[in-house]
């Protein structure tokens, strides 16, 4: 079987209603080159690109960055592979622009254990931050808290609710 890769849902996230909650984004690497990245990394947004209005620098976020400046990749699964078929085979193309929804506080979106640094998962109630390569931590925190563990046919998700992000933005004005 080929790579399996982190599956997303956007369960209760502003940007399924409120556009202003959206971003459009590249990726890059840490080599400054435009890479994959797959659903459900938190990316940190470095302004506009170059001669662009709508498409945004994004790079794998860190611990400690201020969730006001990041977003969740949640590209739409289109694969143009045709021996493709399950939302595990999907990855954000190298240089395609991609959706990415700004965390807002009390949001919930749900990844597959493929969106965890190695793998390592929460249990309901744990908290999670932001780990390496932008993937979530368990029993960290900054990001949120895994408010539900639910199977969904051959999938199992980890419901994130998105810790405040309003304080942050309140100490910088």
């Amino acid at each position: 079987m080929a790579d399996k890769y982190a599956v997303i849902r956007t369960d209760l996230m502003s940007g399924t209603k409120q556009p202003a909650d959206l971003v459009s984004l590249r990726f890059y690497g840490a080599d400054g080159k435009v890479a994959e990245v797959e659903n459900g990394v938190i990316v940190k947004l470095e302004g506009y690109e170059d001669g662009q209005r709508e498409v945004m620098k994004a790079v794998a976020a860190k611990a400690g960055d201020d969730l006001n400046d990041c977003a969740i990749v949640a590209g739409v699964e289109v694969m143009y592979d045709e021996r493709k078929k399950n939302l595990d085979e999907f990855i954000n193309e190298a240089g395609k622009a991609t959706r990415g929804y700004i965390p807002r506080s009390r949001n919930i979106f749900s990844v597959t254990a493929e969106g965890f640094v190695s793998g390592t998962v929460p249990k309901k109630g744990d908290a999670v931050g932001i780990g390496t390569n932008g993937k979530i931590a368990a029993g960290s925190t900054g990001l949120g808290t895994c408010v539900d563990v639910e199977v969904v046919g051959r999938h199992t998700y980890y419901a994130i609710k998105i810790g405040k992000t309003e304080a942050a933005a309140a100490a910088k004005a």
